[in-house]
């Protein structure tokens, strides 16, 4: 008997008291203060915006009866803090939020004189510099979140994050990133989530819940560990410091596609809370297979709550977020799957506890703490008319922990140390029998004698796999940023020790320098990373396990090169330099620019079984990964604001593989072949998209364009017509030379989609309404086909969604 989808009541009682525990810091900061009058006595109702017209954040506050104001969960960046009062001189003053220590800004309004012009302070350039960083990130506020174009507002996670350059589009929400396959990870309000969060693994999760997304995507430091191919940091929505509100909204899209959710928060200067829950329907859930999107219903639901709790001089802070999910989908169909009745279907659910606490030690100094829970379950149920393989799997992949660091500043020094543990309590269940006859046929060449006892056609069983194993992985790490002048460096050292499913562990040097060029508003920036990423844990126990390697063919298991069969997987290892600069462009342009190389040991990816969505993981022997990433930013300028993302990737994996899981010959190719281009290598890649507030109409506009010049592909063109599930793929293939580093590609795609909303909340009136049209010229393309890692899927087509969203309570 399978245990329930509970979370134990140890780990419950972890996630309360194990606070104390000895590494993600806070990810964001409160900045405070006073203002005062002419007289020095302090204001009330003076109205405070900070903002960052790069990233899009604003928020207002009011000054209280002694003229002290606050601003919370603020998301580390440089922003303007404007004071703009009625016969008092304008204040535009810069401030820079890097910790959790709340940053004290007193401001002293002075009147304006018969002689002065309003106009006495000049503007701050909107153009922000990063004048002390040599990491390469892009921001996204929640402002950008909530009009986001997107079929289902709250399945939209990968499509932002997807907009930062060098990130390449694949099926159902995956992207690789620089080379990598799938190696990033969420780090929500300080407790990291590394295992994949698609829809096609576990629940996707929801924008709406963010504050701010940070991606960091160059010059990793040392504080983040795990699956650092790109850091995304997600700081949630708080409903600290603010009076009571919440929304209700509902929308829809073509293909019975249908989204609804609600959200409430506020609170005192002390106590807040916010909730979130919501969900969608459609019967196109996930990227289809094929055109004509068979077998493809599904449904996912979402909820979220944050308390908080911050003492009256903000010196204690605590938090606690949870977040759970579950997801019913479909197995998307193949032409012949269809035919033959096969009604596969998936279930997967997920829960995240994290408790956190911050103590500000002194003016200089913070103590942050985490502890955390994660709880993940994903479930295949077969039919009776499967096709060609019939396949169970059950798995959970939790895991629990705590994290801690320390940071202060000294003179010119700001430090940082830290640590982290972690278990991950892994159960799996696998089973499958062949129901094709051609799968497997004696007398074909690649028959495989060690797959006959499961060959259903032909009178044997199923084969079945059962394992349980918890894994430990512990980290420590000790950073500083060194400031001398208009040059900083960031140094930090990074041990990681992980023992699943082998014992590893690295030394892990990251050094950056950062030179601000005030002549030229320039920041010129390098790195070294030296870099370990564990290995992908979905299927990790039976992709390399001796049961998984005595269904290999004689030939794999008679080779030194493969193991024997005996596949374990490694954690991937890399050397990584990036060299770039960032430069403002006037005052409204902020300009990115990034080369890379990235050299690699044990590089990851996965494979599929049959179309059926279960992956193992796999690894190779090394990979060479280079390429360069722009990104240009345009700040709000008479209510338009934009950006463009541009990147190159190349990426050369070097066989044999390891790990996974090998049926048939095509593993002899892999002993003898050489480097070969991996399906993550893409030319170009770029998005653009751009928002415009029409005056104070309440109206706005959009527009996104994407281009994608085409992953790698084995796949040919006369092979695909010959193959009745795969023949309408063949005019999507670009035919090169077919060689190893000269493969064939997807065909390029450029899509454009367009969007238009209203706030009718300016008429006193609490609803906004939003329209997108994606896809907007039906342009037909596929993402991969008959990838080893993914499998065949279409693009989305031309889609009109619409969604309303009703608004109660104030604010700010």
């Amino acid at each position: 008997m399978r245990p329930s989808h509970r979370l134990p009541a140890g780990i419950l009682l972890f996630v309360l008291i194990a606070v104390a525990v000895p590494a993600s810091a806070a990810t964001s900061g409160s900045v405070k203060g006073r203002v005062f009058g002419p007289d020095g006595q302090g204001m009330p109702a003076v109205t405070l915006q900070l903002r960052n017209d790069i990233t899009g954040f604003k928020a207002d506050t009011t000054s209280g009866p002694d003229g002290s104001y606050q601003f919370f969960n603020v998301p580390f960046n440089p922003y303007v803090l404007h004071v703009d009062t009625q016969s008092f001189q304008p204040i535009h003053r810069a401030v820079e939020v890097r910790s959790a220590v709340p940053l004290q800004v007193d401001i002293n309004l002075k009147l304006i004189s018969i002689s002065e012009s309003v106009t006495v302070t000049a503007e701050q350039t909107s153009a922000q510099l990063e004048t002390d960083s040599s990491t390469s990130h892009v921001d996204v506020d929640k402002s950008y979140i909530a009009r986001a174009p997107a079929t289902v507002s709250s399945r939209a996670m990968e499509e932002l994050i997807t907009a930062t350059p060098g990130f390449a589009k694949d099926e159902n929400g995956r992207y690789h990133f620089q080379g990598f396959h799938s190696q990033g990870q969420f780090v929500i309000d300080g407790q990291t989530v590394s295992d994949q969060t698609g829809v096609t693994f576990s629940n996707s999760i929801d924008p709406g819940i963010a504050q701010s997304l940070e991606v960091i995507y160059g010059n990793v430091p040392a504080e983040y560990g795990e699956k650092i191919g790109a850091v995304i940091n997600l700081a949630t929505k708080s409903g600290l410091s603010s009076p009571f509100h919440g929304d209700v909204y509902g929308g829809g899209a073509r293909y019975a596609t249908y989204e609804g959710g609600a959200s409430l928060g506020g609170g005192s200067r002390r106590f807040g809370a916010y909730a979130s829950v919501n969900g969608s329907w459609s019967d196109r859930f996930l990227d289809p297979v094929n055109p004509d999107n068979l077998h493809n219903h599904g449904n996912t639901q979402r909820g979220f709550l944050r308390l908080d709790y911050a003492g009256d001089d903000l010196k204690d802070q605590v938090r606690f977020t949870a977040l759970a999910g579950q997801t019913r989908r479909d197995v998307p169909n193949t032409y012949s799957q269809e035919a033959a009745g096969q009604d596969e279907r998936v279930e997967s659910r997920d829960q995240n506890y994290n408790l956190g606490w911050t103590h500000v030690l002194g003016p200089k100094a913070t103590f942050d703490a985490n502890a955390f829970a994660r709880r993940s379950r994903f479930e295949l149920f077969p039919s009776p008319n499967d096709t060609p393989v019939t396949a169970l799997s059950d798995r959970t992949l939790d895991n629990y922990g705590a994290n801690a660091a320390v940071s202060w500043r000294i003179g010119n020094h700001e430090l940082k140390i830290g640590g982290v543990y972690k278990r991950f309590p892994i159960d799996e269940r696998f089973r499958f029998g062949l129901t094709d006859p051609g799968l497997n046929d004696p007398d074909s060449d690649g028959y495989n004698p060690d797959l006959a006892p499961y060959d259903l056609t032909r009178g044997g069983t199923l084969f079945e796999f059962q394992g349980k194993r918890t894994g430990n992985y512990a980290a420590a790490y000790i950073q500083d940023g060194l400031h001398y002048g208009s040059l900083t460096a960031n140094l930090g050292l990074r041990y990681d020790h992980n023992d699943l499913p082998t014992t590893e562990s690295q030394v892990e040097p990251r050094v950056g320098l950062a030179y601000f060029i005030q002549s030229t508003r320039t920041v010129l920036r390098a790195s070294y990373n030296r870099i370990f990423v564990t290995p992908e844990y979905e299927n990790i126990l039976f992709g390399s396990s001796a049961q998984a390697a005595s269904l290999v063919p004689p030939v794999v298991k008679d080779s030194r090169e493969l193991g024997g069969g005996v596949l374990l997987n490694r954690s991937e290892r890399q050397n990584a330099y990036t060299v770039g600069l960032q430069h403002a462009v006037g005052g409204k342009l902020r300009l990115d620019v990034d080369f890379w190389w990235r050299r690699a040991t044990f590089p990851a990816d996965q494979d599929q079984f049959e179309n059926t969505g279960i992956v193992f993981p796999i690894t190779f022997t090394s990979g060479r990964h280079n390429g360069w990433d722009v990104r240009l930013d345009l700040a709000q300028t008479h209510g338009v604001r934009g950006f463009v993302s541009v990147g190159h990737t190349h990426a050369i994996y070097v066989p044999p593989p390891i790990g996974g899981l090998f049926l048939d010959q095509g593993a002899v190719d892999a002993i003898t072949g050489g480097p070969f281009l991996i399906d993550h290598d893409q030319k170009l890649q770029a998005q653009a998209g751009v928002l415009w507030d029409v005056g104070a109409t309440g109206l706005w506009i959009g527009a996104s364009l994407r281009y994608d010049s085409g992953l790698v592909t084995d796949a040919s063109p006369d092979e695909l017509l010959a193959d009745p599930d795969n023949a309408f793929a063949a005019p999507f293939v670009v035919v090169h030379t077919g060689g190893d580093l000269d493969p064939n590609r997807i065909k390029e795609r450029t899509i454009a989609s367009f969007s238009a909303g209203f706030d009718l909340s300016r008429y006193h009136v609490p609803l906004t309404i939003q329209a997108d049209l994606l896809n907007a010229f039906d342009r037909q393309g596929v993402y991969n086909i008959e990838s080893v890692f993914g499998g065949t899927h279409v693009i989305p087509p031309r889609t009109l969604a619409v969604r309303a969203r009703y608004s109660f309570g104030r604010k700010s």
